[in-house]
């Protein structure tokens, strides 16, 4: 416990501009809460020894998080408060990826400066893409590019330990169908996992689900999954740092989502971070051009 406290304090102490300094004014009330909130996970992590979720929030609160004694106290506090609260009933620790997922909602008020600048990169161009695959789904059943004939495929690349990338990319794609509305009958999620040495079929399905459960988790063989990426042009490579367990490393890969029409033809590839209502207006395009060569065909046909 005092190891737990001790990491809580130093952290603390890295974002305070100096301890011998007066208090900063006080900041706007929302921005204490959601320090106070990123506090309560960091401890619950703590408590929990989920590891990747505590170094994610402290990377959090170190690049978006003013650096006054306030904020630092606040986040101490909620921290600490939590790790006791969540050491009384062990037991009942949330899983490592609920915890992620939670973090990565309650921090997007602590959007970095540069947001913008990802938002505004434009779509990769098309060149190269082979979007064919042949992998194991979630449900246990074998599921390839050409299986969703009536539907829209919207496809991530990323693995179930990913701290941030991955679960900001999940959170963004079940917003999409969320706002979709009826028309998210029409699209199916997937999410391609490039780690299949931890990633199980079950992991993938809990996964999935905590962002939202129309989206399909798969994986496969590794050389399955690497023919996959590769006709994707997605790089995928294992990352092990020598100071800790070899078997928490972490995996380097390209990030953003691919659109494909029914029955498998490429169609774009949105960038890291474009806006939720931007992949929504260019899905209700496809949808709508769809729908009406689909009317025009039975119109001919009907002749």
């Amino acid at each position: 416990m005092m190891h737990f406290r001790t990491l809580a304090s130093a952290l603390a102490s890295a974002m305070a501009i100096s301890l011998s300094m007066p208090a900063a004014s006080a900041e706007p009330d929302p921005v204490r809460a959601v320090v106070a909130t990123l506090g309560n996970i960091n401890g619950r992590a703590l408590a929990c020894g989920h590891a990747e979720v505590v170094s994610r929030a402290k990377s959090i609160v170190i690049a978006r998080v003013a650096k006054t004694r306030e904020l630092g106290e606040a986040y101490e506090q909620a921290t600490s408060e939590a790790f006791l609260a969540q050491g009384q009933r062990k037991a009942e620790c949330p899983p490592r990826a609920a915890l992620m997922v939670e973090l990565e909602v309650a921090a997007r008020p602590l959007n970095p400066p540069n947001a913008h600048q990802l938002a505004a990169t434009p779509d990769m161009p098309e060149v190269g893409i082979n979007p064919r695959y042949l992998l194991q789904a979630a449900n246990g059943r074998a599921v390839m590019d050409g299986d969703f004939k009536d539907r829209f495929q919207l496809i991530t690349f990323g693995y179930t330990f990913c701290p941030d990338i991955c679960p900001t990319t999940l959170l963004e794609m079940a917003a999409v169908l969320k706002q979709l509305g009826d028309d998210a009958a029409r699209v199916q999620g997937l999410f391609i996992s490039v780690d299949p040495e931890r990633d199980t079929l079950v992991q993938l399905r809990n996964y999935t689900g905590f962002f939202d459960a129309r989206i399909l988790g798969a994986t496969g063989s590794p050389e399955l999954v690497r023919r996959a990426a590769d006709n994707f042009k997605v790089r995928y490579e294992k990352v092990i740092d020598p100071k800790v367990n070899p078997a928490h490393y972490a995996v380097d890969h390209t990030a953003g989502m691919f659109l494909l029409a029914p029955g498998g033809q490429f169609l774009a590839k949105f960038p890291y971070g474009k806006p939720v209502d931007e992949v929504v207006a260019r899905l209700r395009e496809e949808i709508a051009r769809r729908a009406s060569t689909d009317g025009a065909s039975l119109q001919g046909a009907s002749k």
